[in-house]
């Protein structure tokens, strides 16, 4: 199980800090971040994994460039208080191991730099990305995350945040990343709930056309021993119903139409192919559509040794 988990949040516009009190009334972590907290806290409590609560404070140089320094360390002290009530919040939850840390600078750099010089194995991250273009958009700083962090990374979603997930769909394509990501999806799926394993087998239009039949429906067959295999192999690691299913198309397109036609599913665990450098900044597309548009929550799951 996942043993260090980072958690960054952001605050609402206008959360403020009361004279004499520790956090005024109406403060609160922002929604997408309120989800993330909840789903980590969640999570610690049920592993016993440390909690680390995050907030990165980034003041662009020119709109403060004139504000006092008491300005300044005035907002700080407000984010201060606000993050320890947010560590509060997560005890409440029954994380036993819970801190803080407070960042300034450029948000999704100093959470993959946290993440690299701590030696998390996991970030929970909430976004502001909802449907149609603000979906698309994701929020630079989520996305970003995802590309670069070099642990797993779950993005949190309402529908989700309740572990141990009770429903799971972890697409494959045999991968060594996909293989990371059924492990994991083992480790997370509830002991009476459901995992399962998806396979789409995706050929261009036109080689689809000109392929026989039966070589289409051999290629079918072997891909579904495989994924049998795989269930089979899992098995003793994971209490849970195991059960397989095989598509033909987008493997995202093909996972997204799994979970929307059947809303029971809480969380999708998939590998990402993305290491460093272009390869990384393309994430993999299957990962990159299923955290852009998936309605529930999704995990990215990288191996520490993939990097």
């Amino acid at each position: 199980m996942f043993a260090k988990i980072l958690c960054p949040i952001d605050f609402a516009p206008g959360s403020q800090v009361a004279p004499g009190s520790q956090v005024a009334p109406g403060s609160q972590v922002a929604p997408g971040s309120q989800v993330a907290l909840r789903l980590a806290a969640r999570m610690a409590a049920g592993s016993g994994a440390e909690l680390v609560v995050a907030h990165v404070r980034y003041v662009p140089p020119l709109p403060y460039a004139g504000e006092p320094v008491e300005t300044i360390a005035a907002l700080m002290k407000e984010d201060k208080c606000l993050l320890a009530t947010s560590v509060a919040e997560a005890t409440k939850l029954s994380a036993k191991r819970v801190s803080d840390r407070s960042l300034e600078g450029v948000p999704w750099d100093q959470i993959v730099s946290a993440a690299q010089d701590e030696a998390f194995d996991l970030i929970v991250i909430g976004t502001h990305g909802r449907t149609g273009l603000s979906r698309f958009l994701l929020g630079s700083i989520a996305e970003k995350v995802v590309r670069h962090a070099p642990c797993s990374v779950l993005i949190a979603r309402t529908r989700g945040d309740t572990p141990p997930f009770r429903s799971v769909l972890c697409p494959i394509d045999f991968s060594e990343e996909s293989h990371e990501a059924l492990h994991r999806a083992g480790e997370l799926v509830s002991p009476d709930g459901k995992l399962t394993l998806m396979h789409a087998i995706e050929l261009p239009a036109t080689y689809r056309a000109a392929l026989a039949p039966e070589l289409l429906a051999e290629a079918d067959q072997r891909a579904t021993r495989t994924l049998e295999q795989w269930a089979a192999e899992l098995g003793p690691q994971a209490n849970a119903s195991i059960s397989t299913t095989m598509g033909m198309g987008s493997p995202a397109a093909q996972a997204l139409a799994v979970v929307e036609e059947d809303p029971t599913f809480d969380l999708i665990a998939v590998g990402s192919h993305g290491r460093t450098g272009i390869r990384r900044a393309l994430l993999g597309s299957v990962a990159e559509k299923l955290v852009r548009h998936a309605p529930c929550s999704v995990l990215v799951a990288r191996s520490p040794a993939t990097d």
